[in-house]
């Protein structure tokens, strides 16, 4: 460690870009060798005028050697000790006449270029280490940018070695790559599967820009990362040239776009679910419309009203479905409206069972141990939300028995629970139930029609009271679904 540091603070190589010029050293060596020189001649030579050849060649090296590690200040002061030097070597051996005159003028001349030998070199140096020092905040530059970027990116030297990563990288693979990783002759970064297609080390994006010297663009991988995620990316990879147009580098983009898929796929999955959905009471309103036209027809009064009543059933349903529809619009568009006001949480629970009741002739719809606490909401929209759930206890427990609706105060808030006895949600599930356009999966599933929107409304209109919304469940025995909303205070108004 110390002998490294020792070589780091001598070395003038070492200390190029760094901008770490030591002035007080200069002063110290050159003054440390004036005073040997001057041990040596009268101590060890015994005679003073040996010094006169060395001593020069010495200098110079000095000069060269501060220049170089210091700049133009270091090599400019080791060239005044030098000439102080001389003309001390005059004064102390008393050179007179001719031979003094001569001393004086190589002095001089060795003076001139000591001076311009320190500023040349110090230049030089002082040059470099701005264009290192330029390149080293370039990189820093660079290196920043690609941290802010929401893509991973990777580049390599000409011959596809890694040189430059960023740490989104590093989060979409699920692994750091290791220094020196040469693309295109190690293992794949990812073990990736394309096109049904295993990859190699040859068919990573960056080796065929390489390659090829042309963009691979669009390139899509789906693999599993080591956590066991599954990830699917885009790839992008494209060659850099310098001014000459000679390829020295190339650069990959890798776009994380699970959640773009998995979007598409809902988008997929909830056209299908909504063409079904809405074909059925179409189809239906069809077909009894017909059935209708033909009874008046032969004037049957009593199955032309059977009739009528199966076709305002279907316009309802057709109804539900358009409202939902338009409320995921506004809520995704952020132009959900609400009109809050001050209401009785007893009264609306009272009010919705009443009108709910008279949907099931399987199932009894119990209210239990509500009181009455003030709320400072959208009453149509709580209304909303406990129909929602309350359809969903009777479509999800289809052997009947009772639906318990119970309310309570907690802290500061009035908390609500629907609780059914129906076929249960699985603990993977829960997690996900109030996602939009998810579904409970069950051997049942083909009894239990809808888009997957009503539970992912409520969470939105609940979240927008600040309220809460929740399930617990067993798989088999049912679930009990609870919402929280703060109580009524005057200041809520405002």
């Amino acid at each position: 460690m110390f002998m490294n540091g020792l070589n780091r603070y001598l070395n003038p190589i070492e200390r190029l870009g760094q901008g770490e010029n030591s002035y007080l050293f200069p002063l110290i060596a050159n003054t440390a060798l004036c005073v040997f020189s001057e041990f040596y001649a009268y101590n060890i030579a015994h005679n003073p005028l040996i010094i006169g050849v060395y001593i020069i060649f010495f200098n110079v090296a000095f000069i060269i050697y501060f220049a170089f590690r210091d700049g133009i200040i270091g090599g400019l002061i080791s060239a005044c000790f030098s000439i102080f030097y001389y003309f001390y070597i005059i004064y102390s051996r008393h050179y007179t006449g001719q031979q003094f005159t001569s001393a004086v003028d190589t002095i001089i001349e060795l003076g001139f270029v000591y001076f311009l030998l320190a500023i040349i070199i110090g230049w030089l140096k002082e040059t470099i280490d701005r264009l290192i020092g330029r390149e080293i905040n370039e990189r820093i530059w660079l290196q920043t940018i690609l941290e802010q970027l929401a893509v991973g990116v990777i580049i390599t030297d000409n011959n596809g070695k890694i040189v430059q990563t960023n740490k989104h990288l590093e989060s979409i693979l699920g692994m750091k790559l290791s220094a020196g990783y040469v693309i295109g002759s190690d293992e794949p970064i990812m073990q990736t599967v394309e096109n049904n297609i295993s990859a190699t080390p040859a068919s990573s994006p960056l080796a065929q820009a390489l390659k090829s010297n042309k963009p691979i663009a669009g390139r899509e991988f789906d693999f599993q990362r080591k956590d066991g995620k599954h990830v699917t990316v885009q790839v992008n990879a494209s060659v850099i040239r310098n001014k000459k147009k000679k390829v020295i580098a190339a650069a990959s983009i890798i776009t994380d776009i699970t959640e773009q898929k998995e979007l598409e796929r809902q988008k997929d999955d909830f056209l299908s679910m909504a063409s079904h959905e809405l074909k059925t009471p179409i189809t239906s309103l069809k077909m009894f419309i017909d059935l209708q036209r033909q009874q008046l027809k032969e004037k049957n009064s009593r199955k032309a009203h059977y009739f009528n009543e199966r076709i305002q059933d279907q316009a309802n349903r057709l109804k539900e479905l358009t409202n939902d529809l338009l409320d995921v619009s506004s809520i995704q568009t952020n132009k959900l409206r609400f009109n809050k006001e001050e209401f009785d949480m007893d009264g609306i629970i009272h009010d919705t069972v009443e009108g709910l009741q008279g949907t099931t002739k399987k199932h009894e719809i119990v209210v239990k141990n509500t009181r009455s606490e003030k709320v400072y909401g959208d009453r149509y929209r709580i209304y909303q939300v406990l129909v929602n759930l309350i359809s969903n206890a009777i479509k999800y427990s289809p052997s009947g028995k009772k639906i318990y609706v119970k309310s309570k105060k907690d802290n500061q808030y009035a908390v609500v629970s629907v609780q059914d006895f129906g076929i249960g949600i699985s603990k993977e599930q829960q997690s996900k139930i109030f996602d939009r356009l998810y579904q409970v999966t069950d051997s049942h599933a083909k009894t239990f029609p809808g888009l997957g929107l009503g539970l992912y409304i409520s969470k939105e209109i609940i979240e927008r009271h600040n309220g809460k919304i929740w399930v617990k469940s067993t798989k088999g025995k049912g679930s009990t679904f609870y919402f929280s909303l703060p109580l009524y205070m005057s200041k809520s108004k405002t």
